[in-house]
């Protein structure tokens, strides 16, 4: 069994594979999308970990079921359910019955000068992990879609004061979300951001090109995401309309033998859903390698 990705969807499956006894082999990359971020927040009962410790107290757990971690980079995999080649950059191709790709999504970035450096201190891109964060404080949202719009209105649960910035480019919403904004008191500056600067303690400096400065608690943006790797998309796998894996109830993609878990599967993006995806394609892989006489 190969795991392509160690993040908490790819280390849970781990873990709970090797508890049914069954080989199993995670190869990781390395780069992992919240690793800039200064926690995981929502995970009961580990309150606030850093990213790299949770993934590091997962890795523990389930090389100590028997799962083996390797830091590898899988550049392609071949074959079909029951005999499939997992090829790394590095390695011997490792033969395995069945797949799951666990190797999430990246964020597609402002470019904005400065705003890379404050990425998982003050920039965010998940309302959801770190909006309570910004209970009654000035918070910037980045975009120009009508998700960047929701994301805003969606923000105003925890925000004292919202914008809504989409960085020069038009605003692609209707009269109705634009009336909705208003109503919310959610402001709109339509000027580019040139630059991002401290301004003390996790407050931000947007500079805009007019030569005003906005200074916000926080910012989230909404652009968008990318797979992480195409290696689905080389193996056939379909997507559904938003660029992730299409999966069934078990966390089967479209591929027969092979599995997707976490964020490329879809939302929502958490830490603590990928780890609870992560178990569901462990039980559903582990049931689908039982003898068929066994299905009584």
């Amino acid at each position: 069994m190969a795991i392509v990705g160690g993040g908490p969807a790819g280390l849970a499956a781990a873990y709970w594979l090797a508890r049914y006894r069954r080989r199993v082999r995670v190869l990781d990359s390395g780069e992992a999308r919240n690793e800039p971020t200064w926690a995981v927040h929502g995970y009961p009962g580990l309150p606030d970990l850093p990213p790299s410790e949770l993934r590091r107290r997962l890795r523990v757990q389930a090389e100590a079921a028997g799962a083996e971690v390797e830091s590898a980079r899988v550049v392609r995999i071949e074959g079909r359910k029951d005999a499939f080649d997992v090829h790394t950059s590095t390695a011997q191709a490792l033969r395995a019955r069945r797949v799951l790709l666990a190797y999430g999504v990246r964020d597609l970035l402002p470019d904005i000068p400065g705003l890379e450096e404050a990425l998982g201190t003050s920039v965010f891109h998940c309302p959801d992990c770190d909006g309570p964060t910004m209970a009654g404080l000035r918070v910037g949202v980045i975009g120009w879609t009508r998700q960047a719009a929701a994301l805003a209105l969606f923000l105003h649960t925890w925000a004292g004061r919202l914008v809504l910035m989409p960085h020069g480019h038009p605003l692609e919403v209707d009269a109705r979300t634009r009336a909705t904004l208003e109503r919310y008191h959610v402001a709109v500056q339509p000027e580019r951001i040139s630059r991002v600067t401290p301004a003390g303690g996790r407050a931000l400096s947007l500079h805009l090109a007019s030569g005003e400065v906005i200074v916000v608690d926080g910012v989230f943006f909404h652009i968008g995401t990318e797979p992480a790797s195409d290696l689905g998309e080389r193996l056939g796998c379909e997507t559904n309309g938003q660029g992730y894996l299409r999966t069934d109830r078990g966390l089967e993609t479209t591929v027969p033998g092979v599995f997707a878990a976490g964020d490329i599967a879809g939302h929502p993006h958490l830490a603590i859903s990928a780890a609870a995806q992560g178990v569901l394609a462990a039980l559903a892989i582990h049931r689908s390698l039982l003898p068929s006489e066994w299905a009584l």
